[in-house]
C-alpha cells in the first residue's frame, strides 16, 4: 500500500511539472532577428527600385556586439547601410554562439507614393 501511495504521489507530481512547463518557449534566435530589424529599421536611403535586397552573414562577439561577415547585395548603398547599422552593436539577446555563423535576408521595399 505504501509503494502505491508512493507511486501515486511520483505521477501527480510529474504530471504538474508538465502541466506548468511553457507551451510556447521563446526562441533566442527569433529575439536575435527582431533585434537587429530593430536596428535596421526606418532606412534612410532612397530605394529607386521597387524593393533592394541583401543576405547578410554575421557572428557575435564574446562582448555580445553583431561582427558583419558579409553583405552581398547588387547596391552599395545596402552594403554600407547595412554594415553601418549592424557592426559592433551591442545586443541584448542570450545566445552564446562561439563559432556560429549567423545568416539572414533583408528587404527593403520602396514606400508607397514615393
Amino acid at each position: 500500500m505504501k509503494k502505491i501511495t508512493v507511486l501515486l504521489f511520483a505521477i501527480v507530481l510529474g504530471s504538474s511539472q508538465i502541466f506548468a512547463s511553457n507551451n510556447n518557449p521563446v526562441n533566442a534566435e527569433q529575439l536575435l532577428r527582431n533585434e537587429i530589424a530593430s536596428l535596421l529599421d526606418h532606412p534612410k536611403i532612397k530605394v529607386e527600385k521597387e524593393e533592394l535586397s541583401a543576405n547578410i552573414e554575421f557572428t557575435l562577439n564574446s562582448r555580445d556586439e553583431i561582427v558583419v561577415l558579409t553583405v552581398d547585395s547588387e547596391q552599395d548603398i545596402v552594403i554600407e547601410y547595412v554594415k553601418s547599422r549592424l557592426n559592433y552593436k551591442k545586443i541584448d539577446s542570450e545566445i552564446k554562439a562561439g563559432n556560429k555563423v549567423f545568416k539572414i535576408a533583408l528587404k527593403i521595399i520602396r514606400p508607397q507614393g514615393v
